[in-house]
């Protein structure tokens, strides 16, 4: 994901205030959107979908067809949004569009679109960009020290902690470039997505709770740079949630009714395959995985057999399964069931 810009260095002459770019009267001859112009090497035919995160919920905006090479979408805003741009089924770039930004373009190639492709025209999207690329080399190791866990038994508890040890390591590493990019700029809009990186791999119970500063820091920088934003409010969210979850770690909730074996889930209300609301608590009584997965998560896919096996097993016994995806595409979505023979009927999205 490199980042190039054709107005850069007439842009770069008014100054970089920030991570936005300049501001100034020019602003007022722009239109109301963006376009994103893109070019994709052997993607000829695929569909380009432009889906943005707004009112808490995805929304696709625009979608072409590649045509000679070329594509072209169009935002319907020139305020802050997080935006996905996906290219037939690869990796989607992420992208974070506001004001200050001018046209945006993309080239890239296929296979591989989202890793094999530069953009101009965005400073944020650029900075998201360099995140990613900085997680690119650690990602194999991670994912192989993943696929070990999964094959432990209950006998390997030593092995366990070791891994965990070593993950959590690793996270102290992302952690650490988080802070300096946070520390170094609060109010770029990409320092949203850095947030994940203070969750240490072994789990919320090791989750540092004066981290939460740094939460506050990027809520308060994105609000002080976009005053009528939505997203500050959703890190304030996540703030109050991380909160409650952490206290309750620590100091557990009695049962529902004295003696009680049990304590019951949050509520989640989601639409399902047929764009029906499917509570989680309309299976109440039985035994319930919840399962998040996605159709683009190749280890989600890769463990699907394992869940299949023993959704088999288990099924006929009052077990259940609530998988919970997080497609924004249906038919990438209906495929991936279908081909993963995920029989049961509980899918939400």
């Amino acid at each position: 994901m490199k980042l190039m810009s054709k107005f850069w260095m007439a842009f770069f002459t008014i100054a970089l205030i920030s991570c936005g770019g300049g501001q100034g009267d020019e602003d007022a001859e722009k239109p109301d959107y963006h376009i994103i112009h893109g070019t994709v090497e052997g993607g000829e035919g695929e569909e380009v979908l432009l889906v943005s995160f707004e009112d808490g919920k995805d929304k696709v905006v625009d979608s072409a067809k590649v045509v000679n090479g070329e594509f072209e979408v169009k935002t319907d805003t020139r305020a802050l949004r997080q935006y996905i741009l996906a290219v037939g089924r690869e990796m989607p770039v992420v992208l974070f569009l506001d004001k200050y930004a001018d046209d945006i373009y993309v080239d890239g190639k296929m296979p591989g679109f989202g890793e094999n492709y530069t953009i101009t025209g965005s400073k944020p999207s650029s900075e998201v960009k360099e995140y990613l690329e900085f997680l690119r080399p650690m990602y194999p190791y991670e994912s192989s020290l993943h696929g070990e866990l999964k094959a432990l038994t209950m006998n390997d508890s030593v092995r366990f902690a070791e891994i965990l040890e070593t993950l959590d390591s690793i996270s102290a590493v992302q952690r650490d470039y988080a802070i300096h990019k946070i520390e170094e700029d609060s109010t770029c809009p990409s320092r949203w997505m850095l947030l994940r990186e203070f969750f240490p791999a072994s789990g919320l119970a090791n989750f540092d709770s004066t981290d939460l500063r740094y939460f506050q820091r990027v809520a308060n920088g994105m609000r002080s740079r976009y005053p009528d934003s939505e997203y500050p409010d959703f890190i304030e969210k996540d703030i109050a949630s991380l909160q409650a979850q952490i206290t309750e770690l620590h100091n557990p909730t009695p049962p529902v009714a004295e003696n009680a074996p049990f304590v019951y889930a949050p509520e989640i209300e989601l639409n399902d395959v047929n764009g029906k609301p499917l509570s989680l608590s309309s299976l109440r009584g039985k035994i319930v995985l919840i399962d998040f997965w996605a159709s683009w998560c190749k280890p989600c896919r890769m463990e699907n057999p394992t869940v299949v096996k023993t959704y088999e097993k288990y099924k006929d016994k009052g077990f259940a399964i609530y998988s919970v995806s997080l497609d924004t595409d249906k038919d990438s979505w209906m495929k991936a069931i279908q081909d993963d023979n995920l029989s049961w009927s509980n899918h939400v999205s």
